[in-house]
């Protein structure tokens, strides 16, 4: 089946730029909307073969980088940046604006959300405030609670305020992300990422991903997490919208498999519809491994079993 491709620009709620949206669509009318909601200091080219992939199966995918990242922004500075304020709430309703646009283009189509890494905080959140705007969601390599995230959220608010929105913090960096390599080969800053070492590489040569976050986008990221790991988030999850956690067992985001069971546990003691699978000795980037085939038919299955 053959596929098209469309790109959008979205004036984006956090005023840093347009959001650049872009869709890949089979030729009939598909079986229904994959958003996919990429992770932090990355891009959505990075998921344009598994967007085909999904099209040729007869979805409709739409895809947005998120403002201060890829394509939505105005200057390079602007990278790792979602505004001086409100930026764990605004990049939500930017994600909930993307459905927007998918749902005019396709009515009838019910619409599955694919939220990865940050991605997974941010349809967290989404479905919790969103509520029914939205008929499904995989959940992707997502984290359970971290109880030094309020304090990560004031630290990098007190250096923004001295230091300034777009000041980069290498100890802010060390600080969320000091701990993720050191069960892994130390062949490079990113093995965490994968246990495929040409995915790992090609993440580093990219100059628009693994870009240090500002300080204010520290900020957003930990109140976000936070947020997503409340009580009022999962209670606030509608009970009829299946969820479907997936990660690797070694991924250091969600503590080697232990806080994705731990979100997947307080989302089944809501009464949420959840599911979960742990794929055996990946890491974070489970759909850039060698099992990528196997991640992207559980996902194409879920999806179909919505329909």
């Amino acid at each position: 089946m053959n596929c098209q491709h469309n790109e959008y620009s979205i004036p984006s709620a956090t005023g840093v730029a347009d959001i650049y949206v872009q869709s890949f669509t089979p030729d009939t009318q598909p079986a229904g909307i994959i958003q996919i909601i990429h992770g932090m200091a990355e891009h959505t080219d990075r998921y344009v073969e598994i967007a085909k992939t999904m099209a040729e199966a007869g979805f409709a995918v739409f895809m947005s980088d998120h403002a201060g990242h890829g394509k939505s922004i105005k200057t390079e500075d602007d990278l790792g940046y979602f505004g001086d304020r409100n930026g764990s709430d605004l990049i939500v309703d930017d994600a909930f604006a993307v459905t927007q646009l998918a749902k005019q283009t396709y009515p009838d189509a019910k619409v599955i959300l694919w939220g990865h890494s940050m991605g997974s905080f941010v349809t967290r959140s989404y479905l919790s405030k969103y509520k029914n705007a939205v008929d499904a969601a995989v959940i992707c390599g997502t984290a359970g609670a971290n109880p030094a995230a309020s304090i990560g959220a004031l630290i990098a608010d007190m250096i923004a305020k001295v230091k300034g929105s777009h000041f980069r913090s290498t100890f802010i960096n060390g600080l969320a992300f000091g701990a993720y390599n050191k069960k892994f080969e130390g062949r490079t800053d990113f093995d965490w990422l994968s246990v495929d070492k040409k995915n790992v590489d090609v993440y580093i040569d990219d100059p628009k991903c693994g870009y240090l976050f500002t300080a204010t986008a520290y900020r957003d990221l930990f109140r976000l997490l936070g947020f997503v790991s409340t009580k009022q988030c999962f209670a606030d999850t509608p009970k009829n919208i299946p969820l479907y956690l997936i990660a690797g067992d070694m991924d250091p985001v969600g503590n080697f498999g232990k806080g994705v069971t731990e979100v997947y546990e307080k989302y089944k003691a809501e009464g949420c519809n959840v599911q979960c699978k742990l794929y055996k000795g990946m890491r974070h980037e489970i759909h850039n491994e060698a099992i990528r085939e196997e991640v992207i038919a559980d996902i194409l299955s879920f999806a179909k079993s919505i329909l």
